[in-house]
């Protein structure tokens, strides 16, 4: 039998206490991080596999390991506060809050995640960034480090990681929302999966016992959380916002043969999944009709997205693009090259053909996607179906784009021709300097503080 070593016996002794309070999801943790020695071997050989894949031979061999990360968070020469970043995959918004956090001169971020894709781009903008082997790995680092603060990045099929930092970490925990479970219309299979099970319970447990929590949505929303699950703890409103080192303008398409460009980037869902739950980022119906106008659409996945998974799962979508030079279907673009590519198109879509898609949830009432923001930073007026219950209404305000009805779609041309473009790109350049981070990461510093108090005065 294989030996258990005294630490690991101390992170499975630390879990063992959401047990008392939360047994079913300390069971369902207990399943999801590798405490078997074999099976963390295996999770490591793959997560190899993917590191070189990604990096390369020679920066795979630079890679650290876990205890080295914990290691330079503890006895760093220097007095900065170090922010201890814990992600599943990374998203481009935590970029934006590294840059501006270095800025100030007074912190230090470390990122860790599973995803090994984007490292080398994450690297240009944290402090050091490490791809960890298993999810052992990343609760041995948080239960051997001493940061200042961990930020935790929560998303579907990761909240659990909320779960290991509070429990093991030391620091005060600071958890994020995107995309968050109850908000989420979800069929019943789904339901059943053990992934959604343990980020159902996981929500309830993050919002009794973390330190702080940052949400994707509009301030009033805090009011539900509070009310759901009779929560203190402090909430902020903090979205994707701009950071201006990444918007470059470049000239654009329509002045080579005027017509109107139209650009989507994001999630796309394949044309097999089910309208009812997926309906909403499904876009051929939508890209047929536009294009049948003269529009012409282009759409863009996101970065993580392989060649091979897009030949895959879109050849409907690539098969359009093949059959009309008005459409493309685009692998995705990191955040710096995304913007000023997006720069040279003339609206961005929040726009989906909406028939027998479920609008059931919060999250259409409630939350704004990051693409609104890398459109902005792109100088894009934004064309928003009217659905969108919290976009709609920004774009409105502010007057930076066409909020249309579902029954204006077939005629979005003769819509888009009623505007005053050159006024909605100046009320755009507004707005941008409005969203921009940096008149934003004060508030988030400000948590930081709070917290760290507030942990600081329990012990």
């Amino acid at each position: 039998m294989l030996k258990i070593s005294k630490t690991e016996k101390e992170i499975k002794d630390k879990l063992s206490e959401v047990g008392k309070t939360h047994p079913q999801l300390y069971n369902l943790l207990l399943e999801k991080i590798e405490f078997s020695k074999y099976h963390r071997f295996k999770k490591t050989i793959r997560q190899s596999i993917r590191k070189l894949l990604a990096m390369g031979v020679r920066n795979y061999l630079k890679e650290f390991v876990g205890k080295d990360i914990a290691n330079k968070i503890n006895n760093s020469a220097n007095n900065k506060r170090k922010i201890l970043f814990v992600t599943g995959t990374p998203t481009l918004n935590l970029i934006a809050i590294s840059i501006h956090l270095r800025k100030t001169g007074e912190y230090e971020t470390i990122l860790i995640g599973e995803s090994p894709w984007l490292t080398s781009f994450f690297k240009q903008h944290f402090d050091e960034v490490y791809t960890y082997n298993s999810y052992y790995d990343a609760a041995f680092i948080l239960f051997t480090s001493k940061p200042y603060i961990v930020h935790v990045q929560g998303m579907p099929n990761y909240y659990f990681l909320g779960v290991l930092a509070k429990t093991l970490s030391c620091a005060a925990v600071i958890c994020g929302f995107i995309d968050i479970i109850t908000f989420t219309p979800i069929n019943d299979i789904s339901k059943e999966s053990k992934n959604f099970q343990l980020d159902y319970f996981a929500e309830e447990f993050i919002f009794k016992n973390v330190d702080g929590a940052v949400l994707v949505t509009e301030a009033n929303v805090s009011g539900y959380f509070r009310s759901r699950y009779n929560t203190k703890i402090p909430l902020i409103e903090f979205h994707p916002y701009i950071c201006d080192e990444f918007i470059k303008e470049e000239e654009k398409y329509s002045r080579k043969d005027n017509k109107i460009y139209l650009i989507y980037g994001g999630l796309v869902a394949p044309s097999d999944k089910p309208k009812n739950l997926y309906g909403v980022i499904q876009f051929l119906e939508l890209a047929k009709k536009l294009i049948a106008q003269g529009l012409c659409f282009h759409i863009y996945l996101p970065p993580t997205y392989s060649p091979r998974i897009i030949k895959k799962l879109y050849h409907d979508y690539i098969q359009l693009s093949y059959e009309s030079q008005d459409f493309a279907f685009e692998q995705g673009l990191l955040l710096d090259k995304a913007v000023s590519v997006f720069s040279k198109y003339d609206f961005a879509m929040l726009v989906s053909i909406l028939k027998d898609t479920s609008m059931e949830g919060l999250s259409w009432e409630n939350c704004v996607p990051s693409k609104f923001f890398t459109y902005l930073s792109a100088g894009l007026p934004i064309i928003v179906a009217r659905e969108y219950g919290y976009i709609a209404p920004l774009v409105e305000k502010y007057k930076i784009g066409i909020v249309i009805s579902q029954n204006e779609i077939d005629s979005l041309l003769d819509v888009i021709k009623k505007y005053n473009y050159e006024r909605l790109i100046l009320n755009v350049q507004k707005a941008r300097e409005e969203f921009s981070m940096k008149n934003h990461i004060g508030r988030l510093i400000g948590l930081y503080e709070q917290a760290y108090t507030n942990t600081r005065k329990m012990k």
